[in-house]
């Protein structure tokens, strides 16, 4: 098995947020192996965290790599759960909403938490709803396709924290699946303790 390096990113510059008590982390994947973030694909895909860098240092891949090396510039936005992740982050508000799961009742007052939410956010409305686009370190998840899957920890059993959020853009130099959005969380608490997802549109 051969993990090659997805992103390695300065959380204590970058992570512009109350965010985790890491300062650097890495994250490696493994493209013959192509995991998806179960728990029998654990292997397939490494995160190393670090708690302080004395100097950081950029890798650069090796001869023969398929990716080309890219650097991102961090720029401070607003974050906000969508529709689907009201239910673990805003239950308050998940309880107002009327309807069934999947009804339309329910996607008509969904419709309405995420025009609220691109009001706060300050941003044009678009389709598909995909506020953190590109490259987004921490904040909320907003899922491509389907149910929130934020996983949660072995150890204490709260939900974990997004850490990174990929998707297919000029910037990221990979793609899972068909148009695959790859979400990356940790434990607060257990920095040791993190979780793979990946949906795709």
């Amino acid at each position: 098995m051969r993990r090659l390096g997805v992103a390695q990113v300065d959380y204590s510059r970058d992570g512009l947020h109350d965010g985790l008590p890491i300062s650097f982390f890495t994250f490696f994947y493994c493209w013959k192996c192509y995991p998806w973030g179960r728990e029998r694909e654990q292997g397939g895909w490494l995160v190393r965290s670090y708690t302080a860098l004395r100097r950081p240092k950029v890798l650069v891949s090796g001869t023969g790599s398929d990716f080309e090396e890219r650097h991102a510039v961090p720029r401070l936005e607003k974050s906000l759960p969508d529709g689907v992740g009201m239910r673990l982050h805003c239950p308050e508000l998940w309880a107002l909403v009327p309807g069934e799961s999947g009804s339309r009742e329910a996607w008509a007052n969904w419709d309405v938490i995420d025009r609220a939410a691109l009001h706060l956010t300050r941003q044009r409305p678009r389709l598909p709803h995909m506020r953190n686009t590109g490259v987004a370190i921490g904040g909320y998840p907003h899922w491509a396709n389907g149910g929130d899957e934020t996983p949660v920890c072995a150890e204490c059993g709260r939900p974990m924290e997004l850490l990174l959020q990929i998707r297919p853009s000029e910037l990221t130099d990979a793609t899972w699946g068909d148009v695959g959005t790859l979400y990356l969380f940790m434990c607060r608490t257990h920095t040791r303790r993190t979780g793979l997802r990946i949906q795709c549109t």
